[in-house]
């Protein structure tokens, strides 16, 4: 997998955990606040609390309905009874519900429910569910002894709404039983008080909240209403009350909800620590291999410690640093790449003061013959004869065109090495075309103790070529391979050809050349300096060779040995469909 990918994927590993981590997280937390958000809301008003938790947590399926048993618990407990009934009118669910409620509802009797809050003078509440298993119409009624009840005190003990002094006792023995007390009203004033653990008088307010809230305080309000003299009985009975946490983390729930925050941070801090050890590390790798570049120590990529840091003992990458082997190892090229490139930035410059050096000197030594002679010919000392001033004349001549020759060579060194020169090409066959380059070596009288032969291709050979400027090339060659080998040498040139390539071959079986000669054989002005030799010695020949070669598509080769010769061969792209062409 390439590192893009690869980083790309490990990345959205991570975030999808994480992801799913936090969703489960936030799920947990939202069910525990849901949880909490019922309890509460159970403890301050239970009533309230079971129409809308029930309904919730009830699983129907197929009309089959599973509910915990604390819940009917908890009707029990508050006087209270539940319907479910289906799409159909059909009651598929009943706890605790009196016997002469129906079992089935017309649409006019759930209309009339929902108008009157009322099944068989039952209050009721209702809740209707579509959400998870279907359409289902919740029905929960209230037992209302304690309004019967109300209602008896009041037919038996009251006179003209209040309790008659002789009836007191009687209806105090009943409150003293019941731990209540009753508190009678008339046009909105206290004018009665009857039974033990009376309160302060209550703002409406704070009557109502009990209606609503019971579960916030001590006791519960049962009401009984006479429209005829507006009288309103009302009885404290003893309540449930919700208990009140002085600290945060007094209910145990609130506690898991803290614990819960807790831990997801702890693990969010971790997981952030993890992933800056898992990311930091290499990072800190590559900032001390950029300090060492910086400080151009190219050949120290790793430290030993950073070896064993970064490897296992069998060579492989560690799987911590594993996601970023292909950067560990670009940076071992680069480093490769830019030691190579200070190793041949100092090899030209040592070949360039060389050069310097050697221009220095083809330069010097005709400056001075011109010098010399300049001088003498200055100072009127010498009597010439017409014979040597000739002389004089044909070395400061010959001193100049070497020179200027020189000149040309270092501006063609230059136009080579910048692109500056455009090749003229022409079709050429190249038997015919060598074959007359090596005859004027060989009708150089000069040059009769060498031995100087040719070998062509059977077939005609065509290739587009610049001729003055290969020219050049063979000329530097042929001569190369006469002037650095004793006389009666062997120099051999041939044409070899295969299904790619043209080979041009210059060979002789002279004194051969070393490998560091080789080496530095193309350099721009390696060796060839001394003058002693013949005059256009200068070094620059094989450069200028190879540069033409280049700009023709081609490559030189070398293979030498000291004692047993040199064979020199060009290497250009064979061309057969020019051949079929030209034949």
């Amino acid at each position: 997998m390439k590192l893009q990918r690869r980083i790309a994927f490990h990345f959205s590993i991570q975030f999808i955990v994480l992801l799913i981590s936090v969703f489960l997280l936030f799920i947990f937390l939202l069910i525990l606040v849901a949880n909490l958000i019922t309890r509460d809301e159970l403890n301050t008003n239970t009533a309230d609390g079971l129409v809308e938790a029930i309904p919730t947590v009830a699983m129907i399926e197929h009309d089959k309905v599973t509910l915990d048993h604390k819940w009917s618990k908890l009707l029990a407990e508050n006087d209270m009874w539940m319907q479910i009934i289906n799409k159909d009118g059909r009651v598929i669910f009943s706890d605790h519900a009196p016997a002469s409620l129906p079992t089935s509802y017309t649409i006019n009797q759930l209309l009339f429910i929902e108008e009157t809050w009322e099944i068989d003078d039952y209050p009721v509440r209702t809740y209707y569910d579509s959400w998870l298993y279907g359409k289902y119409y919740y029905v929960f009624g209230f037992q209302h002894n304690d309004k019967e009840m109300l209602g008896e005190w009041f037919t038996t003990y009251s006179h003209e709404g209040k309790v008659e002094e002789k009836a007191l006792p009687a209806l105090e023995a009943q409150l003293e039983e019941m731990d209540s007390y009753l508190q009678i009203f008339d046009h909105g004033e206290l004018v009665q008080s009857i039974g033990e653990g009376q309160e302060n008088k209550a703002s409406p307010l704070e009557l109502i909240g009990r209606i609503y809230e019971p579960g916030k305080h001590s006791t519960q309000v049962k009401v009984y209403n006479d429209p005829a003299t507006e009288v309103s009985w009302v009885l404290h009975v003893p309540g449930r009350e919700a208990q009140k946490p002085v600290w945060l983390f007094s209910d145990h729930d609130m506690q898991i909800l803290i614990v819960s925050i807790l831990v997801s941070l702890l693990v969010a801090i971790l997981f952030s620590v993890w992933n800056g050890y898992r990311y930091g590390r290499p990072l800190i790798l590559f900032v001390n291999w950029l300090e060492r570049m910086e400080n151009q120590r190219y050949d120290e990529v790793l430290t030993e410690k950073e070896k064993k840091r970064l490897f296992k003992k069998k060579g492989k990458t560690k799987y911590r640093y594993r996601l970023y082997q292909e950067v560990f190892q670009s940076f071992y090229r680069m480093a490769e790449k830019l030691n190579k490139a200070e190793v041949e930035r100092t090899r030209l410059e040592q070949s360039r003061e060389e050069w310097m050096a050697g221009i220095s000197h083809d330069l010097r030594t005709p400056l001075s013959t011109i010098q010399g002679y300049g001088h003498m010919l200055e100072s009127n000392k010498y009597e010439f004869s017409a014979q040597e001033l000739e002389e004089i004349g044909k070395v400061i001549r010959n001193k100049g065109d070497y020179m200027l020759q020189l000149v040309n060579d270092f501006s063609l060194v230059f136009q080579l090495k910048n692109s500056a020169i455009t090749l003229e090409k022409q079709t050429l066959e190249i038997n015919r075309y060598i074959r007359k380059i090596v005859s004027k070596f060989k009708e150089d009288r000069t040059l009769t103790d060498f031995s100087i032969r040719f070998f062509g291709t059977d077939q005609a050979l065509y290739m587009d070529l610049d001729p003055k400027w290969f020219t050049r090339v063979l000329d530097n060659l042929i001569y190369n391979a006469i002037k650095h080998n004793p006389p009666h040498t062997n120099v051999v040139i041939k044409i070899l050809l295969d299904q790619e390539m043209v080979r041009i071959q210059v060979e002789d079986d002279g004194q051969g050349m070393d490998e560091a000669f080789i080496q530095n054989l193309f350099d721009r002005y390696y060796r060839g300096t001394n003058t002693n030799e013949k005059e256009d010695g200068h070094g620059l020949g094989m450069s200028i060779a190879k540069a033409i070669v280049d700009l023709h598509g081609g490559d030189i080769d070398v293979e030498s040995t000291i004692g047993k010769g040199t064979k020199m061969s060009i290497l250009l792209p064979y061309q057969p469909d020019l051949c079929q062409k030209q034949a």
